[in-house]
This record gives C-alpha cells, structure tokens and sequence, in this order.
C-alpha cells in the first residue's frame, strides 16, 4: 500500500469519529483515543510515520 492509499484509508476509518483523549507513551509517540474506543498510535521514526488503528471496524 503506498502512502496516497495509506492515508485514504485512514481517513475513511476515522472520519467522523470524536476525539475524547490525547496522550503520548514516549516522546516521538502520541495516542488518540475516540469516544467509541478506536485509538490512532502515531509514532515518528527516522525519516518516516507508523500509524496504527484499533479497535474499529473499518466501514
């Protein structure tokens, strides 16, 4: 999956959702968590992003 995709993709899964909490667990990686439990980790490594999304079921 390329990152046009990547990033489209994530969109559609998070679209609409309502934020109910950041944090972040170390200092190049932040949480976001929704208030119906789906969560958006987001961690920076050299030169590039890691997403990952849980708890959702992808429409």
């Amino acid at each position: 999956m390329n990152l046009q995709e990547e990033s489209l993709r994530a969109t559609k899964i998070l679209k609409g959702r309502t934020v109910q909490h950041v944090w972040r667990h170390r200092q190049k990686e932040f949480t976001i968590q929704f208030t119906d439990g789906t969560r958006l980790f987001v961690d920076w490594q050299e030169k590039k992003l890691e997403i990952s999304i849980t708890g959702s079921k992808e429409t």
